[in-house]
């Protein structure tokens, strides 16, 4: 079984437990869920100001600087050709919502999943699926661009066969982030907007990194990925972030990217701290008032740490957000 994270974009079983952040919730892409307690903001294109023949000031969305048709290759290696400037798009992922709308173009978008929560505004927008979107309710809001997440492959493809372009993405790593934001910048019609908004994620992430290795710590970490030990291995996003954020991941000797720990294994590595989801824990006692782990180091110091895992492993334009998060359940003195 894949558990890889979904985006929700958060691990799909975390999605799922979310649900029930980002799981990393669905295991067989990343999914990335819901917000969490701390105050996140999304960057997006700033509007112009312009005056009038009456003299009054009005704001206005800045241009487009897009060209179309434009050719682009998606993460499964797919060229899609968008033959237009795109006026109806629908978004099969969180992430790829936030993207959007991060870009400034969120008042083409006509169709989110059950999934999404960031910005507020879709809240209101029609709903085409969870996990996996429905090609019909896709479909009938007659969109004239898909993006879509790894793993919709299968239920758009009736969608791609309508001659709709759809893009699937897939990003494993923040330089995959950043390439997708750039790709649907391409796609939408505002490849600057992109090029700005990548900078802006990229400028915060070496700001936050920096912060945690000037604590001059590392302490090791344990994250679970759910309640039955699963965690983030070597290769892993999260292993990634981790290593951003000031930490030893307990996880890097393990054999691959997503796997399960025994208690036994858990015990043995003895972490400094350990981080649990706030998909499944609402607090840590459920961890720390179990025996088998009572003389773990990180329960004895007080440092089981539930946190905001959707923001943390949805890949999106919050990243940085995600990554700060991490970083002060790990750092809590430095920010």
């Amino acid at each position: 079984m894949d558990r890889r994270p979904h985006p929700s974009n958060t691990p799909r079983f975390l999605l799922a437990a979310a649900l029930a952040i980002a799981l990393i919730a669905g295991l067989t892409a990343w999914l990335t869920g819901c917000g969490g307690d701390e105050s996140t903001t999304t960057t997006a294109i700033s509007e112009t100001s312009t005056t009038d023949a009456t003299g009054s000031t009005t704001s206005e969305p800045p241009a487009e600087d897009g060209v179309f048709p434009v050719t682009v290759t998606d993460d499964t290696g797919a060229t899609v050709t968008v033959e237009a400037r795109p006026e109806r798009i629908v978004a099969t992922a969180p992430a790829n919502t936030e993207t959007l709308f991060a870009l400034g173009v969120g008042d083409r978008v006509v169709g989110v999943t059950t999934l999404d929560d960031y910005p507020p505004e879709v809240a209101d927008i029609p709903k085409v699926g969870d996990f996996q979107p429905s090609a019909e309710a896709v479909i009938a809001l007659e969109p004239d661009l898909v993006v879509g997440y790894s793993g919709n492959e299968e239920p758009l493809k009736p969608v791609m066969d309508a001659g709709t372009p759809v893009l699937i993405l897939n990003p494993t790593s923040l330089e995959g982030i950043y390439a997708n934001i750039l790709l649907v910048g391409q796609a939408v019609g505002a490849p600057t907007a992109a090029e700005d908004l990548v900078t802006s994620i990229e400028t915060e992430v070496e700001g936050i990194s920096t912060t945690a290795r000037e604590t001059g710590e590392s302490p090791k970490v344990f994250y679970a990925l759910d309640n039955t030990l699963w965690t983030a291995g070597p290769g892993s996003f999260v292993d990634e972030l981790l290593a951003l954020a000031g930490a030893t991941n307990a996880a890097a000797g393990g054999p691959e990217a997503y796997y399960q720990l025994t208690p036994e294994q858990l015990v043995a590595t003895d972490p400094d701290i350990i981080l649990l989801p706030k998909t499944v824990f609402a607090e840590p006692d459920t961890f720390v008032g179990d025996p088998r782990f009572a003389d773990l180091r990180a329960v004895k110091q007080g440092r089981v740490v539930v946190f905001d895992d959707v923001i943390v492993t949805r890949p999106g334009p919050r990243i940085a957000e995600g990554l700060r998060v991490l970083a002060k359940a790990i750092h809590p003195d430095a920010f």
